[in-house]
């Protein structure tokens, strides 16, 4: 850092207690209007919060608003320098599907102007057909900034790769949902042989996409006073940081709550209270793995923290889940219950779960029917079979090598009697087999979010091992 930058409220931006610290965001501002050369050192504030993913931060929040404090004062040049700094963060938050991060980024770019343009075309320019694979795809949101300026060259650039864009997405060659920008940039730059583009794009993907082509066409066509979508810059900038905030400070309070730290905290809590201690001692000795069991099942099945924990989520883990996948004997699971019930007794005593005196009452219904399950061999997942088969073979289950072994044996002679048994294929056709679902496709399960925010999400693939 140099000795000015040294003075500046470095510590404010690291804090994450108490409000948004406007005083020092705005001291930060008014310095990178006075020194340019500052936004390097910001930007390697942010990339060290970045990488630091771990550590809860709102610098990655608080640097991009710094430069969109600053943006009113700065000349193109200025813009154009920071543009391309906050460009090439924006791209990096659309690769690891940081959703918050990159509308943060979007917006401040975008309240640079016009002025970051030529890198940001330069960049759209160079893009491969396949729109979705290529890391440039976040710049298609900032072409609606063309409307701002008065530079033909720019506009006319802008107007040749937004046409481009769509008519690759007309021909199926791009996912229909990159073009929403791409229709409002043209709309706004009046430009009106893109109309009966935007009207065929409408008459193609009105129904099953949205209703951008059609709002887009329609303001093109003067059938609207004033533009349907908002762009992220265009909302002054502490209201659209202040809910950027608010949410980034629930997800940190979720995540803290979802932690295995916080988990393994509730746990401990649990076994010195009075509901503990009142297990039976054959019971008890089990209460700290049952209740991490619980908890674990909750978050990696249900996406819940414990505080979220419901009577439906406790009944099917009961009757379904743990008689399915755990591989134990009666014993095991007649005192799973009655360790679930005390601990939802006590998460109510201590406020944690203001229903977990009703769901601990339905616990003790559910009990009978739990062990019963358990003992089902009907109800036994093809992991829980093969564990229990042998475990009365008489396979140590606590010696995984000697368990894999036996799975791995068992498996042999199962294919070769299988293969003995089969008939000759049948002659084996040619298909074409589908596609790789792109991160930021749709996702197939129709749940109508982007594949990346939905299936494809590492942490929904999450098991708990012990439970398989």
């Amino acid at each position: 850092m140099t000795n000015g930058s040294l003075l500046l409220p470095w510590e404010d931006l690291r804090r994450m207690e108490g409000d948004l610290p406007w005083t020092a965001l705005e001291t930060f501002a008014d310095a990178v209007v006075a020194n340019p050369a500052l936004a390097e050192e910001l930007c390697a504030e942010y990339d060290r919060a970045w990488q630091a993913a771990d550590v809860p931060t709102y610098v990655t929040i608080y640097v991009p608003a710094i430069f969109a404090l600053s943006a009113p004062r700065l000349d193109d040049r200025q813009r154009r320098e920071i543009g391309s700094l906050l460009i090439d963060r924006l791209l990096t938050a659309s690769v690891e599907a940081a959703d918050v991060d990159e509308q943060i980024l979007l917006a401040a770019a975008g309240s640079l102007g016009p002025a970051i343009l030529p890198g940001v075309l330069d960049r759209l320019e160079a893009t491969t057909a396949d729109a979705e694979a290529d890391a440039s795809s976040s710049c298609w949101h900032l072409t609606p900034l063309a409307a701002g300026t008065e530079d033909a060259a720019i506009r006319e650039r802008t107007i040749r790769v937004c046409v481009r864009l769509l008519e690759q997405i007309e021909r199926e060659e791009v996912e229909e949902f990159w073009g929403d920008s791409a229709a409002w940039a043209l709309a706004r730059l009046k430009y009106a042989d893109a109309a009966l583009l935007l009207q065929r794009l409408d008459e193609k993907y009105g129904r099953s996409y949205s209703r951008d082509y059609r709002e887009a066409w329609e303001f093109l066509q003067g059938q609207a006073d004033r533009a349907a979508r908002q762009e992220p810059w265009e909302r002054p900038v502490r209201e659209w940081l202040e809910s950027h905030w608010d949410e980034t400070r629930e997800w940190h309070a979720r995540r803290r709550a979802a932690s295995p730290e916080h988990r393994r905290e509730l746990i401990d809590r649990f076994l010195t209270s009075p509901q503990a201690q009142d297990l039976p001692e054959g019971i008890a000795e089990d209460a700290s793995y049952i209740a991490q069991l619980l908890l674990d099942y909750v978050y990696t099945h249900e996406e819940a923290t414990p505080e979220e924990l419901t009577e439906p989520t406790v009944q099917d883990l009961l009757l379904d889940v743990f008689p399915r996948k755990i591989s134990a004997e009666r014993e095991f699971f007649e005192k799973v219950p009655v360790v679930v019930e005390s601990f939802l007794r006590w998460m109510a005593s201590e406020g944690i779960l203001p229903e977990g005196q009703s769901t601990a009452e339905a616990v003790r219904g559910w009990a009978p029917g739990s062990v019963a399950a358990a003992m089902d061999p009907e109800h036994w997942g093809p992991a829980k079979r093969m564990t229990m088969e042998a475990m009365r073979a008489g396979v140590d289950p606590t010696d995984q090598v000697a368990v894999l072994k036996y799975m791995k044996e068992q498996t042999a002679k199962a294919l070769a009697q299988r293969a003995k048994d089969m008939p000759a294929p049948p002659p084996i056709p040619i298909v074409e087999h589908a596609s790789k679902t792109s991160r930021n496709n749709p996702c197939p399960c129709g749940s109508g979010r982007k594949y990346k925010k939905c299936c494809g999400d590492p942490a929904k693939g999450q098991e708990i091992g012990i439970v398989e």
